[in-house]
């Protein structure tokens, strides 16, 4: 768990330091709408595993025009939404892979 933007501030006013906007902690709230809705569907997506070999193969596309509708997310951004999917899953899938075994 990170720090939040309310700690931030507190934590700079506790030290008597004047917050510096690239270290203010981002919080879901100040993201883009678009991505916000990217990462509750993805986040409502199903994972996929290789079991035999521990590797991650991704999010279960299966249904997410469903899943779209049932956020009533408008059908012109529904293509950019799964793009922003893509990318978020791409990135998971390098990171899932490429974590050390533990030993």
């Amino acid at each position: 768990v990170g720090m939040t933007k309310a700690s931030y501030f507190e934590m700079c006013e506790a030290l008597g330091s004047t917050p510096i906007e690239s270290e203010v902690p981002i919080e879901f709230d100040d993201l883009f709408i678009q991505v916000q809705h990217a990462l509750l569907v993805y986040n409502t997506l199903r994972d996929d595993w290789d079991h035999i070999n521990g590797t991650y193969l991704g999010k279960q596309l299966v249904g997410i025009w469903d899943i779209f509708t049932i956020h009533e997310i408008p059908a012109n951004e529904q293509k950019d939404l799964l793009n922003i999917i893509n990318l978020l899953d791409k990135a998971r899938i390098k990171l899932a892979n490429n974590k050390p075994a533990n030993k």
